[in-house]
């Protein structure tokens, strides 16, 4: 079974607040920024060593980021099937990602954020 990464490719560079263009270049790929649109909507596969690239520049494993890509293409399908739109859980695996030094960071961000949004 194919495993798409389209989806999951997209979300990760929205994340990072990247352009198509921009992934390129940090992933030092020899490709146009319309290679990446191709694999985000499952136009185009890549190959192992663009994988790899990806993976490394998401700082992630292949396996991590495959895994991640076909887990989200299960709550897809779910979602699909119980009409229910998938749940979010990027913070809550950023966060068990970081070590406890930054977890605690993260929560003090958090907080500090809250505190700002209350001043507004």
């Amino acid at each position: 079974m194919a495993i798409n990464i389209g989806p999951t490719l997209r979300r990760r560079r929205e994340w990072a607040r990247l352009t198509q263009q921009e992934l390129i270049d940090h992933t030092r790929m020899d490709r146009s920024a319309s290679y990446i649109s191709a694999l985000e909507t499952g136009r185009s596969s890549p190959t192992l060593v663009e994988l790899e690239q990806l993976a490394r520049y998401f700082r992630i494993s292949v396996i991590d980021l495959l895994n991640e890509a076909s887990d989200d293409e299960a709550r897809r399908s779910q979602a699909t099937t119980a009409d229910a739109p998938p749940a979010d859980d990027r913070v809550q695996r950023v966060f068990e990602a970081l070590d406890e030094k930054g977890q605690t960071l993260a929560l003090d961000l958090l907080e500090l954020l809250v505190r700002h949004r209350g001043r507004s």
